[in-house]
């Protein structure tokens, strides 16, 4: 008897670790997640202190998926030397984004849009769709992950729903 109790007493411990290990997993792809888009909210407002017009600022636009493949710009913003425009900024800000995105965030997402009602009631949840209604629609830049699932096929996962929304203000 007291064998079965001592049985259930590490069961219960292996199983509370790997709740906690999980747990921990998921916390760090918050902060990941958070440094990421309050990264890209500096990006866009340095690219429109550069004088680039919502209209032709392509991290307005931006949506991409972690498993998807992205371009080398052809300049790289580093450091004083490099003589970036505002569009060639928001190229290398838009493939920092990427780069970080594919390295850090497992079929992670991320989209910049405008969007005056990114929550939905109706699911309970932020939603990917934005509505883009004029410049005084707030901007947004939304974020979504999927933890990797042991013993799961990489085309059976689901889409990941946006798990963060930041509202950029300039």
């Amino acid at each position: 008897m007291s064998l079965f109790i001592l049985s259930l007493g590490i069961i219960g411990a292996a199983s509370m670790q790997l709740t906690a290990l999980r747990t921990s997993q998921q916390s760090g792809f918050h902060h990941v997640a958070l440094q990421l888009a309050m990264d890209t909210a500096d990006q866009i407002r340095a690219v429109a202190a550069s004088n680039v017009s919502d209209i032709s600022n392509p991290l307005l636009t931006l949506d991409f998926q972690s498993s998807g493949n992205f371009a080398v710009p052809a300049v790289l913003c580093h450091g004083t030397t490099s003589n970036c425009d505002g569009q060639a900024l928001a190229a290398f800000a838009i493939y920092e984004t990427q780069s970080r995105m594919k390295m850090m965030l497992p079929q992670g997402r991320i989209k910049v849009c405008r969007d005056d009602m990114p929550w939905d009631d109706s699911v309970n949840s932020y939603t990917w769709d934005c509505s883009a209604s004029g410049s005084a629609t707030p901007l947004v830049v939304k974020l979504g992950w999927r933890e990797p699932q042991d013993g799961m096929a990489a085309g059976a996962r689901l889409s990941a729903t946006p798990q963060l929304v930041l509202v950029v203000r300039s």
